[in-house]
């Protein structure tokens, strides 16, 4: 449960409930409806508001979201293994998720997800909130999630934060920077695999040569879509691939997964409006990655 006081300025007064929380506070029309069916999600001065109340100066709103049972973590497996926690506040919590983990259960992952991490601390904090990832990492991309611990930041940072990724390619791109634009669509039907196809969807990728020796290169990347495998498909497509990726290059033995790493998130706090940036530094395998071909620098991971 997560309750926010406002207290109405005379600058406000005459606004209705829902006006104010719409255009000053930001909230969508979704989040304002579900808060209309708790019996407590609405109060102003004490008592239950309507949304078509006026607001006075001094006036106290208070919002309190509430996440019901069936929709709350109860029913998730608890997993006790670590994941470092980069960043945790009131309304969001970022992890920095292992490689080897996937972000949802699935078939054949009911217990060993990211998801089922979040429960055990939900537990630790006595608290049964909604899962609410908002961005997805592939099983073996590690790097930071986001996590919306109530829907008001579930809906004021969806589509509204920034990320950068980095990889270790099997290659070195034509130039330092660039920008690959290039639709993708899966390969077959119903299939995993994707392809860069003129009847493909919009993918924009940027990215920034760091370092580069023997062949190898440590490359950043900031999306302007969000395709599945986005970085993947379009690393291939330049013939440079992220090392150990097994789908759109080939095995090294240089590392047990693709080296696809999150490695910054950042966002508005959806309560204080302050910058956030959140930096999750890459895990062991791919810091002794580079280190190993020579592409460590401090700076870097």
């Amino acid at each position: 449960m997560r309750t926010l006081k406002y207290e109405i300025t005379t600058e406000h007064q005459g606004m209705t409930v829902e006006h104010y929380l719409k255009k000053i506070q930001g909230y969508s029309s979704r989040t304002i409806v579900k808060l209309k069916h708790y019996e407590k999600g609405m109060c102003l001065n004490g008592a239950h508001t309507r949304t078509i109340d006026v607001l006075n100066a001094g006036d106290c709103l208070e919002i309190t979201f509430l996440d019901s049972k069936e929709h709350g973590v109860e029913h998730f497996i608890r997993s006790n293994r670590f994941v470092e926690i980069a960043y945790e506040d009131n309304d969001v919590v970022v992890f920095n998720k292992p490689a080897d983990m996937p972000c949802h259960q699935s078939c054949g992952h009911a217990a060993d997800t990211l998801g089922n991490v979040f429960a055990a601390h939900c537990d630790q904090l006595e608290m049964d909130l909604m899962y609410r990832p908002l961005n997805r990492l592939d099983r073996d991309t590690s790097g930071a999630v986001l996590v919306a611990k109530n829907r008001f930041a579930a809906a004021t940072i969806t589509n509204n934060f920034h990320k950068t990724y980095q990889a270790v390619l099997d290659g070195v791109p034509p130039c330092t920077q660039g920008r690959v634009e290039a639709p993708i669509r899966r390969e077959f039907p119903e299939e995993m695999r994707r392809i860069v196809a003129p009847d493909g969807q919009r993918a924009v990728t940027n990215y920034r040569v760091i370092a580069q020796k023997d062949g190898f290169s440590l490359v950043d990347f900031v999306l302007e879509t969000g395709r599945t495998h986005q970085i993947r498909v379009h690393m291939a497509h330049l013939g440079c691939p992220v090392l150990g990726d097994e789908l759109y290059g080939r095995k090294s033995e240089l590392i047990a997964r693709q080296a696809l790493h999150c490695r910054l998130i950042s966002f508005l706090q959806p309560v204080s409006k302050e910058e956030i940036t959140v930096v999750c530094p890459q895990l062991k395998d791919m810091q002794q990655l580079c280190r190993k071909i020579g592409l460590y620098r401090e700076e870097n991971v």
